[in-house]
């Protein structure tokens, strides 16, 4: 594609001539540029693409989007903000595909990946071809494929909306991730919906502070993003934005378990088998089931019926894909342990999410509840005392663990985490080895007991030191049933 018509309407300077250059392909990392490439120049918290402009050249890009001129001799697009600009050439590179597909965003700190699934189920069941872009992959049509981040840079995002589009999606519903908003990956693109879960503390290593990282998920909520919202009223930051836009023209919607305004349960219940409601979405009341487990998930639920709402989706239809809903994968999973104790596989992975989980897992318990849990290494520090005392108080006994340390000491975390529980005066250990601590786990447990294991959820690798070693918590509970069942027997 010619590179002037890549940068229509975006403001640069130049100091080669632009006339007649065709771009291939697109990148901001050396080892992906490809001949007649254009290469992005951008400055992070470690690295400046400023300094490796040279070996992109000599890997084949025969242009540049640059903050500052360099000495290098090859056209340069000289722009004030390289990432926002490579926002908008990734959507002109690609024919612009959000502009010809339905799109839903989900931001917030907790129930991101559940709610996007609730709502690709639901819109199936309305008979929508539908994608789903998110933290545990890819979802095109019934095709699933892996992915490394919540939300893709904007080459990749740009590239997967145009394979979406060429496969006939009508509808994409994806997770908008504090990061992706702060790097500003979705400029350009306006959401059909824009949905806000909530607002917990995390991410505090990139964002620095609680405010600043609560600022940039609200910014998502806007007409600047979105052409309407749907907010958790539950949700006290959340809230403030739907009494923001109160009587405006931009339409935002509320729900909440405990709050009475648009959609809301008239009355439920929750038990092992799953959920079961009866809910008010704007004056349409209806009863429905779903195999989904515990309040935060009833929360989930409404707020994917205040979607639907502004969608203006068939009510019958939309019960139907909420009945059809599963467990998402590592999203608060059920597995029968060989004793007739239950362990509980889940993500849960910053204070708010492993309280309700801890909480939900309660819910359900018939007798005691051990949690295991490790903390990311080079990650928020100040969310591991946070975590185990989070765990003192809601579970009978503790066990922390190691969970992706990074290039960090795992006891290091550990000794950092066990400092929230060492004074409460609740039951705990540390077994630095994570299939050796649910082991522990499990050898505690017994019939009618259940084993949260926390942090990892569908995660299939334990990072460290820079390599992902194959780890699963679903293999390591598979092993200690298979190794138990002569016990069993």
């Amino acid at each position: 594609m010619l590179l002037k018509e890549l940068l229509k309407n975006i403001d640069f300077e130049t100091n080669g001539n632009l006339q007649n250059i065709d771009i291939a392909s697109l990148a901001f990392d050396t080892s992906k540029i490809k001949d007649h490439g254009l290469y992005f120049c951008l400055t992070g918290q470690q690295a400046d693409g400023h300094n490796y402009a040279p070996k992109a050249v000599k890997n084949g890009a025969i242009a540049l989007v640059v903050e500052h001129f360099l000495d290098v001799r090859v056209p340069q697009i000289k722009v004030s903000d390289c990432r926002e600009v490579m926002a908008k050439v990734s959507e002109n590179f690609y024919g612009n595909p959000a502009k010809q597909l339905k799109m839903i965003g989900i931001t917030g700190t907790n129930g991101k990946t559940t709610t996007t699934y609730i709502l690709h189920s639901i819109l199936q069941h309305c008979g929508y071809k539908t994608g789903v872009i998110g933290t545990i992959g890819i979802v095109i049509g019934d095709k699933k494929y892996p992915t490394t981040m919540t939300t893709p840079d904007p080459i990749e995002f740009n590239k997967i909306l145009a394979i979406m589009l060429k496969k006939g999606i009508q509808y994409v519903v994806m997770e908008v991730s504090a990061h992706a908003i702060a790097l500003k990956k979705m400029t350009g693109i306006t959401f059909d919906v824009g949905v806000l879960t909530n607002i917990t503390q995390d991410h505090l290593d990139f964002f620095k502070t609680f405010s600043h990282y609560a600022d940039t998920k609200l910014s998502f909520i806007s007409p600047t993003f979105c052409k309407s919202a749907v907010v958790n009223l539950d949700d006290k930051l959340a809230n403030t934005l739907y009494t923001k836009y109160l009587g405006s023209s931009f339409v935002c919607r509320g729900f909440g378990v405990d709050n009475y305004l648009d959609v809301y349960p008239i009355s439920y219940t929750l038990d092992s088998d799953g959920i079961h409601f009866c809910a008010d979405a704007c004056g349409e009341i209806q009863n429905y089931s779903t195999r989904l487990i515990g309040k935060f998930n009833l929360s989930n639920l409404l707020g994917a019926l205040a979607v639907a709402d502004i969608l203006g989706l068939d009510p019958q239809h939309v019960k139907e894909g909420i009945k059809a809903q599963t467990p998402v994968p590592g999203r608060f999973n059920i597995c029968p342990l060989y004793n007739g104790a239950n362990a509980v596989i889940d993500y849960a992975h910053t204070p708010d999410g492993l309280l309700k989980i801890l909480t939900s897992a309660r819910e359900v318990c018939r007798g005691k509840l051990i949690c295991v849990f490790g903390c990311g290494g080079n990650r928020d520090r100040q969310k591991r005392p946070i975590m185990a005392n989070i765990s003192a108080k809601n579970a009978d006994y503790t066990i922390i663990t190691s969970d992706n340390p990074r290039f960090e000491k795992p006891e290091d975390i550990i000794d950092e985490t066990k400092k929230g529980i060492a004074d409460s005066g609740a039951i705990y250990e540390c077994i630095t080895d994570r299939q050796e601590a649910i082991s522990r786990a499990v050898s505690l447990s017994k019939f009618g007991d259940i084993v949260v294991i926390a942090g990892k959820g569908a995660e299939d690798y334990l990072d460290i030191k820079g390599q992902k070693i194959h780890y699963s918590d679903y293999e390591v509970v598979d092993k200690i049933n298979k190794n138990n069942s002569e016990v069993q027997l």
